[in-house]
């Protein structure tokens, strides 16, 4: 794996109102009839029974978080913690999928936030809260924390029974770390401060009493365009002056599908349970 050289103090100084998880997030509201809808797309894409494929046909296909949230066998009442979630535009989304037992914590946030549709999202580390959870989420989180072991214990300490963790993190030694070299775009120091391999999760999961059951690559075309822009020295506000052809946006996404289907793409998804 790799790691930064120093943990710089302060931390909560990178982490400010520009950063794009600290963004206010949209609340929709949902009609009666769609609220009703949502709620059995969602049981549906949880397995619980099969929708006919007219009324799927209608809502459109599957979103990319019930991917996230099947292999754990949750209902719509399981307990749910995002952790490092920012200002809670996922749990906002799954609040209008019906899921109603939901939490957020990220210790980066000025204070803690009451979303009209019930959704709290507390200014809180993950050693500060006292309640247990069905899943723990965290989305590119692990590797902005400064103690890998210290939370991985806590997310152990910090499951119901038969619960389990869900990382998606940026993986080095991918194609496009090899690639790009300095300018892969996951380095993101000194935010990033650990960057796993697969093979380092694994002994890190390992050594805290966890499997993972299963992983998939979920790497996007947008993560090999920006290597190219760093490579020109072009911050992402200013992409949209400097368009790359459609060719290739194109080859990217062919790209990128081969590298997540082979586990070689630069972000990951791996499913935990206690072993």
């Amino acid at each position: 794996m790799l790691w930064i050289e120093r943990i710089p103090e302060a931390l909560e100084r990178y982490y400010g109102q520009g950063y794009y998880s600290q963004q206010p997030p949209i609340e929709k509201i949902s009609t009666p009839p769609m609220t009703w809808l949502k709620k059995a797309r969602a049981r549906h894409h949880l397995g619980e029974f099969t929708l006919p494929g007219r009324v799927m046909s209608m809502l459109g296909r599957q979103p990319t978080h019930f991917q996230w949230l099947r292999p754990f066998g949750l209902s719509l009442s399981s307990a749910i913690l995002d952790l490092g979630c920012g200002t809670g535009a996922l749990l906002l989304k799954l609040r209008r999928e019906g899921f109603s037992n939901l939490l957020g914590a990220d210790p980066f946030l000025p204070k803690t936030l009451h979303h009209p549709s019930g959704v709290t999202i507390r200014a809180e580390a993950l050693e500060q809260i006292p309640e247990h959870f069905d899943l723990i989420m965290l989305h590119h989180v692990l590797e902005h924390m400064p103690d890998q072991h210290a939370t991985m214990q806590q997310l152990r300490d910090h499951l119901n029974p038969g619960g389990g963790i869900l990382i998606r993190i940026p993986v080095a030694q991918s194609y496009a770390h090899r690639r790009f070299g300095v300018h892969w775009m996951a380095w993101d120091a000194p935010r990033h401060l650990y960057l796993h391999t697969v093979t380092s999760l694994h002994l890190l999961a390992k050594g805290h009493g966890f499997t993972i059951f299963a992983m998939h690559g979920d790497a996007r075309p947008e993560n090999l365009l920006g290597c190219l822009y760093a490579q020109r020295d072009i911050a992402q506000p200013d992409w949209g002056r400097h368009p790359y052809p459609p060719e290739t946006h194109a080859a990217f996404r062919t790209l990128t599908l081969r590298l997540n289907a082979t586990l070689d793409g630069d972000t990951a998804c791996f499913f935990l349970r206690p072993s």
